[in-house]
């Protein structure tokens, strides 16, 4: 009979055991997903640039840091395809191209595109993140959501095997309730630090969620922040072939043609 009593209780203690090794495993390999609320859910929704702001557009910038100003042109063709021209004379024929979360400089004479490192930020301070924030929605699950009057800021986890989540493992995602467009986001390391700050400073008026001011702060090297300044913006359709990486025909075709006006 004690044989059977002990023979039992190991039985028990096993599943137990296997019980909560299933259980530790499962929090292991799962996210800390937060239940987010209906209306949180729409606030980050309608705060989300990439999915608000056209997915093909031509613009103009101007970006100064350290008070010397840099003019580009920017095209964007698709959800995260960004390509930017440099206007700068020293830097003719140059672009640099975006395709999700790799990043690539076309020079002139250069037998094929050149890719770049993930932190290297297109014309110095253009990506579409430096531009358009995070893809809140498709890249990213919400931890936590801090509210504090009209301020309400989603804390923010990439999600696994993205791009992402080599990029940016984290982020908090500052918006106001009233406006219903983001203030802030800060793109946080793995570790926790801070790695840098884009504050939405202005949008334009009569195109909702296109940014026409924003100031970039590198958190960790330091230094003075970089502006960026929407001078033109047109929704209008741009062709594929912008951005190949093996045909530069249409990409030529731009260089051909005289630079628009101011």
């Amino acid at each position: 009979m004690a044989g059977e009593t002990r023979e039992m209780g190991e039985r028990v203690r096993g599943r137990g055991g296997v019980a909560i090794a299933v259980a530790v495993a499962a929090l292991l390999a799962g996210r800390a997903v937060a239940e987010v609320a209906p209306e949180e859910r729409a606030l980050l929704a309608e705060s989300n640039l990439f999915a608000v702001v056209p997915e093909q557009f031509e613009a103009r910038l101007t970006i100064t840091s350290g008070g010397r100003p840099m003019r580009v042109r920017v095209w964007r063709g698709g959800r995260d395809r960004l390509l930017v021209q440099p206007q700068e004379a020293k830097q003719a024929g140059r672009f640099l191209l975006q395709l999700g979360a790799d990043r690539y400089l076309i020079a002139p004479g250069a037998r094929e595109p050149v890719k770049l490192g993930a932190g290297v930020a297109l014309a110095g301070a253009v990506s579409a993140e430096n531009v358009l924030g995070l893809d809140v929605e498709r890249d990213f699950d919400v931890e936590r959501v801090q509210a504090e009057g009209r301020v309400v800021t989603f804390h923010l986890k990439a999600r696994p095997d993205t791009a992402a989540a080599r990029a940016t493992p984290a982020a908090r995602w500052v918006v106001d309730r009233t406006t219903r467009l983001p203030l802030r986001v800060d793109v946080v390391l793995a570790d926790g630090r801070t790695a840098r700050v884009v504050e939405f400073a202005a949008f334009m008026a009569g195109r909702r969620g296109v940014p026409s001011r924003l100031v970039l702060k590198d958190v960790l090297r330091g230094g003075p922040p970089a502006t960026v300044e929407v001078e033109a913006f047109d929704a209008v359709p741009v062709p594929d072939g912008l951005f190949s990486l093996t045909d530069g025909a249409a990409r030529a075709k731009l260089l051909a043609a005289p630079t628009p006006p101011r």
